[in-house]
């Protein structure tokens, strides 16, 4: 029998390695888990303020009433509307109507050629 306490040591150490490696890839993982679980989290918080939000912007929506109505409520506030300067509008020349006639016209005068 060779009794040698050098045979067991490519053993021991490989086990040791082993060991090691799968504890480190277990604790890597469990630290790959906590970080989702917190992008999880920020997920449902992002969605649960967009929910919010929708259903404030739904709610506005349904709620628009007309400009008498809108006129009224400034008149109850005692909100002073003025006009503004002329810098401060601006004029489009070209308006959509405007542009969808012109091409109704264009493609009057093609059939008429």
């Amino acid at each position: 029998m060779n009794k040698n306490p050098n045979n067991h040591c490519p053993k021991i150490l490989t086990a040791i390695v082993t060991v090691t490696f799968v504890a480190v890839m277990y604790v890597n993982q469990q630290a790959l888990i906590y970080q989702m679980g917190l992008k999880v989290k920020q997920n449902n918080d992002v969605y649960a303020k967009l929910v919010d939000h929708n259903k404030i912007m739904v709610y506005n929506v349904l709620n628009l009433r007309s400009p008498v109505s809108l006129g009224r409520k400034l008149l109850a506030k005692e909100v002073e509307l003025s006009m503004p300067s002329k810098w401060q509008v601006v004029k489009i020349d070209h308006s959509p109507e405007k542009i969808v006639l012109q091409g109704k016209n264009l493609a009057n005068i093609a059939r008429t050629r």
